[in-house]
């Protein structure tokens, strides 16, 4: 039979490994941005089991302190094992704690990632016939993804500037009057950050930065 400590760190490796795995929505597509990949049907699928993930740490992490307070068995004095059972407790609901604190960490993540990513608000100068675009995105799950999808965006030739907002659901292009730019271009850029978007309206002229 499993001892206590040894089910409640199992417990606990699980319920830290859940909760990973509940915020790989959103920290997914920033370490495979790093690396060059898209996080394409990989994030979507994270978010989609979510709640099954926050669940199931919750569960787990339950399970493990239950196991390092509750669930404690009566060594005999005599044997002398007492001091050596009362250490391994000791360190068990240490880590027991630090992992807590780890889950609830990683749970909040999407909830707190926008906090600490920046979005790029470097001044670009344009001209007063400058044009934007507005683009509907479908397919993010939270701040994390509008980061993502707003360096893909700024690197289409044409493009001056984007920003994404992932309340709105929405990309605003502005436009290199000096420079065609292809709408197409944006909406494979998207599909290939592994969003959706489309194009709600056509170029606007006139609308240039203040």
């Amino acid at each position: 039979m499993t001892s206590s400590p040894s089910r409640s760190g199992l417990s606990t490796i699980g319920a830290v490994l859940s909760a990973i795995a509940s915020s790989a929505c959103c920290w997914l597509p920033l370490m495979l941005m790093s690396l060059g990949l898209s996080a394409g049907g990989l994030s979507a699928w994270f978010e989609r089991y979510r709640l099954v993930f926050l669940i199931l740490a919750s569960v787990l992490l339950a399970i493990g302190f239950y196991s390092a307070y509750f669930s404690a068995r009566t060594c005999d004095s005599s044997c002398g094992c007492n001091k050596k059972t009362s250490r391994t407790r000791l360190i068990s609901k240490v880590m027991l704690w630090f992992s807590a604190i780890v889950v609830v960490a990683f749970s909040a993540f999407p909830k707190y990632v926008g906090a600490i990513i920046a979005h790029d608000e470097t001044a670009i100068p344009v001209a007063g016939d400058t044009q934007t675009v507005s683009l509907s995105i479908e397919g993010m799950t939270c701040e994390a993804c509008s980061v993502h999808l707003e360096r893909s965006l700024a690197e289409i030739p044409g493009v001056l500037r984007a920003s994404v907002s992932y309340p709105q659901r929405r990309a605003e292009l502005t436009l290199d009057p000096d420079r065609p730019f292809d709408p197409q271009i944006a909406l494979d850029a998207v599909s290939h950050a592994g969003y959706s978007a489309t194009l709600p309206s056509q170029p606007q002229a006139g609308v240039g930065a203040p």
